[in-house]
């Protein structure tokens, strides 16, 4: 499932729900900006049962309510309201000065240039302009 628009912190919390959630059926693991689910040898989960597992684990994360799950019925997409620069605010308040770390994957740097191009690349990979 896609989570490219959550942060590294949002993921790891949302795949320890999902995994809790899928109660020993599978578990979840990230996968850079996804979350993909290994059954352990076993049937495959249904997109049914994911979604509600989903929105179980979301339901139960702090914000809860900046995060909104869509489906094509083939894929699963999380999405999150909580805007860049919102999230940029929150990670910058927990670090020491001069580092900067991306809200999308967690990668630090000491180069504010270098942050900038950063970000500039999760948009690009998104196709936001």
């Amino acid at each position: 499932m896609d989570c490219s628009e959550l942060s590294g912190e949002a993921k790891l919390a949302l795949a320890e729900a999902i995994s809790e959630g899928l109660g020993g059926a599978g578990v979840a693991l990230l996968d850079g900006n996804d979350i993909a689910i290994d059954t352990l040898s076993g049937p495959d989960i249904g997109l049914d049962r994911m979604l509600t597992v989903l929105k179980s684990s979301l339901s139960g994360m702090k914000d809860a309510s900046a995060y909104r799950v869509e489906s094509d019925g083939k894929h699963i997409a999380v999405r999150s309201s909580v805007l860049v620069s919102e999230k940029e605010k929150r990670v910058e308040d927990r670090l020491p000065p001069g580092l900067f770390q991306c809200p999308v994957c967690g990668f630090v740097t000491t180069s504010e240039d270098g942050y900038q191009n950063h970000l500039r690349m999760h948009d690009l990979i998104r196709g936001v302009r």
